[in-house]
C-alpha cells in the first residue's frame, strides 16, 4: 500500500508492529455495504487500501446527502473518535469494492510499549488529517450557500477545477446530484443548461469550462 497520510514518514516495518499493538484488523467490503450505520457507537478509525467509501446523511423519506467521499490511502470516522458524541450521525457506505484496516480507538488515546517511538508522529499526522477533513466541510457549507442549483454547480465546478479549464469527477453523476442537494434529472438538466450558454461542457464525468468569467460570477 502507498504511503497513507495516518503513516507519513513512518516505515513500513514500524506501521505493522503498531498495528499489532493496537489489534488493527484487515475488512473487506462488497459495493452498498454499510462499514458504519447512523446511531452505531463510535469505536475505530477506518484507513482505505483499496475502494471508495462515501459518508452520507440518508433521510427516511429516501433522500441521501453525500457529505464527502473518502478514497485509497485517506482515514475516516476520527471525528466521532475524538469528539464527545456516542453516536454516528452519518452511514459510512462503500461505493465499490473495499478493503480496510479498523484501528481501535484506545491506539490513539495511549502509548504502548513495544512499536511506538514514532506513535507521536501518527498522533501528529492524525490532527493535520483533521485539519483537513475540518477545510472539506468548510467547502460543502460554502458550496450549499448557493441560492441555486446552477450557482452550486459554478462553484463545484471551479472548486475542482483550480486553475486548469478541465477535470474529471471522481462522482458519478447520482453522486454529485446528491452532493449538490438536487436530483440527478435536475442536475443534467442544469448541465445541459449550462452547456448551452457556453459555461461549460460535460461529457459525462469529465468538465471542461469555457467561461470562467461567468462561473465565478456565478459563485459570488
Amino acid at each position: 500500500m502507498a504511503e497513507s497520510g495516518l503513516f507519513k514518514g513512518i516505515t513500513d516495518e514500524d506501521r505493522d508492529k503498531m498495528y499489532t499493538c493496537a489489534g488493527a484488523k484487515e475488512r473487506t467490503f462488497k459495493a452498498g455495504e454499510y462499514i458504519f450505520r447512523q446511531g452505531d457507537v463510535p469505536s475505530s478509525i477506518y484507513l482505505i487500501k483499496k475502494g471508495t467509501v462515501m459518508l452520507v446523511k440518508d433521510f427516511a423519506s429516501g433522500k441521501r446527502n453525500v457529505l464527502y467521499s473518502v478514497h485509497e490511502n485517506d482515514v475516516f470516522g476520527e471525528m466521532f473518535v475524538f469528539s464527545a458524541e456516542t453516536a454516528y450521525w452519518f452511514d459510512a457506505v462503500a461505493n465499490d469494492a473495499v478493503t480496510l484496516i479498523e484501528i481501535p480507538r484506545r491506539f490513539f488515546y495511549g502509548f504502548c510499549q513495544n512499536a511506538c517511538g514514532k506513535h507521536k508522529d501518527v498522533i501528529k499526522n492524525m490532527l493535520e488529517i483533521q485539519s483537513g477533513k475540518n477545510f472539506i466541510m468548510l467547502k460543502k457549507l460554502y458550496l450549499l450557500s448557493g441560492k441555486t442549483l446552477k450557482e452550486r454547480i459554478a462553484m463545484w465546478v471551479l472548486d475542482c477545477a483550480g486553475n486548469a479549464d478541465a477535470f474529471v469527477s471522481h462522482m458519478k453523476r447520482e453522486e454529485l446530484a446528491d452532493y449538490l442537494g438536487t436530483t440527478r434529472p435536475s442536475l443534467s438538466r442544469e448541465l445541459m443548461n449550462m452547456q448551452d450558454e457556453g459555461l461549460i461542457i460535460a461529457d459525462r464525468s469529465k468538465i471542461r469550462i469555457l467561461d470562467r468569467e461567468a462561473l465565478e460570477e456565478l459563485s459570488e
